[in-house]
């Protein structure tokens, strides 16, 4: 099983703890190897993630970022960092043919051998469907199942076969190094007709958890790849939860009022960083309104309104 990583410094405590929660619950998984793709990161944090991988006796590869994204040409990336795109460069990596790539925000609470053995045949990657308001910006159609690509299983082979960074190339460039969604919006138009989605399990994000606890009706008209007991299934039994800003805020800020942020902490007591206090950073001003709207007026009205803030900035 082969899985990979990519941030810079600032999001080695989170690839720790959601190392640490792979190798806590696939400890079944005869081999497992890391690739860490590294954007600048110290000497120091390199190693606090070599000592947690080899502390379970598995393998770890590091490879700086740039010496596969050498020829990546983006303008645009706004609060995240280049890394993002790192899963269109997997085909760059010698002897990889298939990977799971998680988002440093995630932590894995079950066993990942189930995805690891999901039929990729002529499709580039396995995704979770999730919400999308830039479609029409991408020229994708309404009816489009959207994806959200912080989890993925990637098929390589077929990644390599197919060119995929010459046909991401075209896109970005097409949107002047910025495009809609950056990575995520990218991967949608060009992946199209050859994705499959797998199991909301895999990739529970935290908007999704907002609207299941608030309104499932409005949910499942939104998530059409999946039935409502396929939803229900998900969000009771994740094993993968992905802590999006939401409308929870993260386990590592507070205040945070995540449903499962025990999770996080729990696989934080076990890490390097058990003693590290949250950094107090609330939600901002916008999202807390947007939650109290969603709320007290509803998802049309609410939706309206935000449509008409959006044109007039």
């Amino acid at each position: 099983m082969n899985i990979v990583y990519a941030c810079n410094d600032f999001y080695i405590p989170q690839t720790g703890i959601s190392i640490i929660s792979v190798c806590e619950n696939n400890k079944s998984v005869k081999d497992i190897t890391f690739y860490f793709l590294s954007d600048n990161v110290s000497k120091d944090n390199i190693n606090a993630l070599r000592k947690i991988v080899l502390s379970y006796e598995r393998e770890i590869t590091v490879i700086p970022f740039k010496e596969i994204s050498y020829d990546l040409n983006i303008s645009d990336i706004g609060r995240h960092i280049a890394t993002i795109y790192a899963k269109v460069f997997f085909s760059r990596i010698p002897g990889l043919n298939r990977a799971i790539y998680l988002d440093s925000d995630i932590v894995v609470v079950g066993s990942l051998q189930k995805l690891w053995e999901i039929n990729l045949d002529d499709c580039y990657m396995g995704a979770v469907q999730t919400f999308s308001q830039s479609k029409s910006a991408l020229g994708l159609p309404e009816e489009y199942q959207f994806f959200n690509d912080g989890m993925a299983i990637v098929n390589v082979d077929y990644c390599r076969e197919n060119d995929l960074i010459s046909k991401v190339k075209s896109v970005i460039a097409k949107y002047d190094g910025a495009p809609p969604v950056f990575s995520e919006g990218v991967l949608n138009v060009v992946c199209q007709g050859h994705i499959k989605y797998i199991s909301l399990r895999y990739n529970l994000m935290a908007g999704i958890l907002y609207f299941f606890r608030l309104n499932r009706q409005y949910l499942y008209k939104r998530l059409d790849a999946y039935t409502p007991e396929d939803i229900l299934d998900s969000c009771e039994r994740p094993i993968c939860i992905h802590y999006l800003t939401a409308f929870y805020n993260r386990p590592w800020f507070a205040p945070c009022k995540h449903p499962y942020k025990e999770h996080y902490l729990k696989y934080k007591k076990l890490s390097l960083w058990k003693d590290v206090v949250p950094t107090y950073k609330p939600l901002p001003l916008r999202v807390r309104l947007i939650d109290k709207s969603f709320q007290l007026l509803g998802y049309k009205i609410t939706n309206i309104l935000r449509s008409l803030i959006s044109k007039k900035s």
